[in-house]
């Protein structure tokens, strides 16, 4: 399969910070707008193709410089998941971030049925650019060494600055389905859930019961910082509004670890990270 790596230019030093001690809530309904979207980015188209778990890169690599003055809704200002033909915008200004976040890198979640591999949705991981100027530690390593490395992502999740994942549906699902099966896989991370953690997987679940997501829809699982995440959802392109704030750091801390951690439910967009982080912090 092919591979998309995206370089961001940092513009702004952000240090590390330490999760904060938070009591955990969820408020329901809030409502966020975004600002206006400013970004520079490089982008890099790699070939890659996947046997088993492993990935094997072929440096075959196409660099395009684009600037943020271009106009809104230019086709070079978008980069195409090519497993799922999926594009995403390369920087975005999201409901209740406070800058725009821009594309670190993309990939799909595919369902066994059977011995078949069903494509359920595309993903893209954006991030304020600040991050990536905290990361000096792993300065030169692999695209390998980096999907490899746990402390890496942990020290991305942990950064209190802004991220935040886009889900694109390629399939009708409905949201009791999307639901159990992220559910399936977050509720195994949370050894000892506390009450609040309950109320907010409630919360989460409530989000999506009873609402079909088809083809086209459009889920935003944003991370203001460690301990709060925002979820929003559209029928179709991005979500204007907030649906759902959550503040449990076990729950948030739980879903990155759903997409980056040692077995993400998605191999490809850990990995076209991975490229975009060797690239960017070579």
């Amino acid at each position: 399969m092919d591979g998309v790596v995206l370089t961001a230019f940092p513009s702004v030093v952000f240090g590390l910070s330490p999760r904060s001690a938070r009591r955990n809530r969820v408020n329901v309904g809030s409502r966020h707008h975004s600002p206006n979207p400013v970004s520079v980015l490089r982008t890099v188209n790699c070939v890659s193709s996947q046997k088993g778990d492993s990935f094997h890169r072929k440096r075959h690599c196409v660099m395009v410089v684009k600037s943020a003055a271009s106009s809104v809704g230019n086709a070079d200002e978008n980069v195409e998941e090519p497993a799922t033909n999926v594009k995403f915008q390369r920087s975005v200004a999201l409901p209740g971030c406070s800058t725009t976040l821009s594309l670190l890198g993309t990939g799909f979640r595919e369902k066994k049925f059977a011995i078949l591999g069903v494509k359920v949705y595309a993903a893209g991981l954006y991030v304020n650019e600040s991050i990536l100027t905290g990361l000096t530690a792993w300065k030169g390593r692999s695209a390998d060494e980096i999907q490899r490395d746990s402390s890496l992502f942990s020290s991305i999740f942990q950064d209190q600055a802004e991220k935040s994942l886009q889900i694109v549906l390629v399939r009708d699902v409905d949201g009791k389905t999307f639901w159990d099966a992220l559910d399936e896989a977050i509720s195994p991370r949370i050894k000892s859930p506390s009450p609040d953690d309950k109320t907010a997987l409630s919360t989460f679940q409530g989000i999506f019961q009873n609402r079909p997501l088809n083809k086209g829809s459009v889920i935003l699982l944003t991370w203001i910082n460690p301990s709060k995440m925002l979820v929003s959802v559209s029928s179709g392109g991005l979500p204007k509004d907030v649906d759902a704030e959550i503040e449990s750091g076990n729950v948030t801390s739980a879903l990155f670890d759903v997409f980056f951690g040692d077995t993400p439910v998605s191999p490809t967009l850990k990995s076209s990270v991975a490229n975009q982080l060797a690239m960017t912090l070579k």
